[in-house]
């Protein structure tokens, strides 16, 4: 009988760390353009740790939890609830775009996602725009309209295409891992020819998920992502790999806001010690 290959199960953790990595390095280059000053080891650990914040209701603690990591002497708290804004829906954009390309060149036949993929990049699209974000962040902020401008002008078109790339990178590791998940499970082949049809499941799986608004996506990422994984895997091994992947990535998560919140620890008891 066929046993799980965990070292498998292993890399898929480490692929999505270092995409969790390329989208906090982003949001840590808004808050920059922001005119603000953090620490890039500040902005990865608020990052790693308010991701396990997305399985409240409404998502607003991820919002929350990394603004008042982050906010200090050098980090405004206005400036960097945007930023945080900013990255994700730059996040969402990057995968809807790469999911909706994939639907119409792969899935012609599921015109319901391809059109639920359209519809979530043009709208994160419109909304991350520079003009239009500054617009809208001038009329929601209430430190003033010349100081609001001043602030928001740095998001640029070169700020914006830097972000394109880091998370069209991550999102590429993100369907890594899912491919890894698969390769874990017993009996169950993918050759890597077909690794777009991972990145496919999770860029439109975990976009849909997002603005689905429920805790994690629960459930929402899994009936997208079994429909198109059935046909190559079988509908067994789709639902085994959702159900991982899920599993996975909070692992992951875990793994890097513990790893954080550990070395912080250890570092103010190394510092009273020395007093």
């Amino acid at each position: 009988m066929a046993k799980i290959d965990y070292r498998w199960w292993i890399g898929a953790v480490t692929a999505y760390l270092i995409s969790m990595l390329l989208s906090a390095a982003f949001w840590h280059r808004v808050l920059i353009a922001f005119k603000q000053k953090p620490k890039f080891i500040n902005s990865v650990a608020a990052f790693f740790t308010s991701q396990l914040g997305k399985y409240v209701p409404g998502k607003a603690m991820v919002v929350v939890i990394r603004t008042d990591m982050i906010r200090g002497d050098h980090v405004n708290t206005k400036p960097a609830a945007a930023s945080v804004f900013v990255e994700t829906l730059t996040w969402l954009f990057t995968g809807a775009a790469i999911a909706s390309v994939l639907m119409i060149v792969k899935f012609q036949e599921h015109r319901a996602l391809q059109i639920t993929a359209a519809a979530l990049t043009l709208a994160a699209g419109i909304l991350t725009w520079p003009s239009v974000f500054q617009k809208i962040a001038t009329k929601v902020s209430s430190i003033g309209k010349s100081k609001t401008n001043n602030i928001f002008a740095g998001l640029n078109l070169k700020t914006m295409a830097q972000g394109w790339l880091l998370l069209s990178i991550g999102w590429c590791f993100n369907g890594a891992s899912l491919w890894m998940v698969i390769r874990g499970i017993p009996s169950c082949e993918l050759p890597p020819e077909h690794y777009w049809l991972t990145l496919t499941c999770v860029s439109l799986a975990t976009v849909a998920g997002f603005v689905s608004l429920l805790p994690g996506g629960i459930g929402v990422r899994e009936l997208v992502m079994i429909p198109l994984l059935g046909p190559a895997i079988g509908p067994a091994n789709a639902l085994i790999a959702a159900i991982v992947i899920r599993l996975v990535w909070l692992a992951s998560e875990l793994l890097g806001a513990g790893g954080f919140w550990a070395t912080r620890i250890s570092r103010r008891q190394t510092t009273e010690q020395s007093e």
